[in-house]
């Protein structure tokens, strides 16, 4: 009697456990990445320079492909750049910016190839020559 209950039991279990172990269904998964480039921005809060004021700025290059960047200053009376600092932006893994060229004319800084990718943000430091005016800034 037992084993007319063992057998079908062990049988079953066999069938069971070779069903479990069984490979995965043939077939070939193919999965094409491709990698899509970023923007390359620039964002600051509108800014009245009269005297020397501290202006932030955030620049976000998402290009991947390091090759540098010039941020330029645009304003109605003359400014000149007296300084800058720059830091990743918090939560960002970046490259700092090495200076190819410093200020000159409305050219703020040109940031070398390889360096200023990912986002930074900068505290440039501007003076009006003479009375208040409004600054902008871009970059490409």
């Amino acid at each position: 009697m037992l084993r007319r209950i063992l057998i079908p039991v062990l049988a079953a279990l066999c069938l069971l456990t070779a069903c479990l172990a069984a490979p995965a269904g043939a077939g070939t998964i193919v999965v094409k990445l491709t990698f899509v480039p970023g923007k390359l921005a620039v964002k600051s809060a509108p800014a009245v320079v009269s005297g020397t004021r501290q202006v932030p700025v955030t620049i976000a290059d998402g290009r991947g492909s390091g090759a540098g960047w010039t941020l330029k200053l645009a304003s109605a009376k003359p400014v000149t750049v007296v300084g800058i600092t720059a830091r990743c932006a918090a939560g960002s893994t970046c490259t700092l910016p090495t200076a190819a060229s410093g200020p000159s004319g409305s050219v703020v800084l040109r940031a070398a190839r390889d360096s200023g990718m990912g986002v930074m943000n900068l505290i440039v430091t501007v003076a009006a020559q003479t009375g208040s005016t409004p600054v902008t800034f871009s970059v490409s």
